[in-house]
């Protein structure tokens, strides 16, 4: 678990914020967005947000907050989605996340077997998830806001 503290240095983060409704999962990014913009020590780099039907089959959402966050999503985000997805998510991440070169062996440190299966228990069907990927000096901020719009966070540092 990361710790709350504030440090001078930001650690660049993989974040997955899963909510019961798309609703919550819409105001929490405007939130997130408003956060990004007021606060220096939080800098998002890529984002998406994700729904999984009730026969989990995961889709984009293009609702009022799409484009999410950044031109290009990270192949960590994308390959997460595709493991979460099954066979028409892997697809989907693949499409999303094959525009980034970073190497299976990095991606296999930060998607370690442990932190996808807490992701895909969390990213039942019928919920709504944010990823992001995204530096930061403290958690407390992220988790706070996430939680006041009834949502559940996971956290993964990303590689250096």
């Amino acid at each position: 678990m990361t710790s709350n503290v504030r440090s001078d240095v930001m650690a660049q983060q993989l974040i997955v914020a899963v909510f019961n409704s798309v609703s919550d999962a819409e105001d929490a990014a405007q939130a997130i967005r408003k956060l990004e913009a007021a606060e220096p020590s939080f800098k998002v780099e890529s984002g998406v947000m994700a729904e999984k039907d009730s026969a989990g089959k995961v889709s984009l959402l293009g609702t009022k907050t799409h484009p999410f966050w950044g031109v290009v999503i990270g192949a960590v985000t994308g390959s997460l989605i595709g493991l979460l997805g099954g066979p028409t998510g892997a697809m989907l991440g693949f499409t999303i996340g094959a525009s980034t070169g970073l190497a299976g062996v990095a991606l296999a440190d930060i998607l370690d077997h442990e932190f996808v299966h807490a992701i895909g228990n969390a990213f039942a069907p019928g919920t709504v998830a944010i990823f992001l990927e995204a530096s930061e000096a403290s958690t407390a901020q992220v988790d706070t806001l996430v939680t006041s719009y009834h949502g559940t966070v996971h956290r993964k540092p990303m590689a250096q």
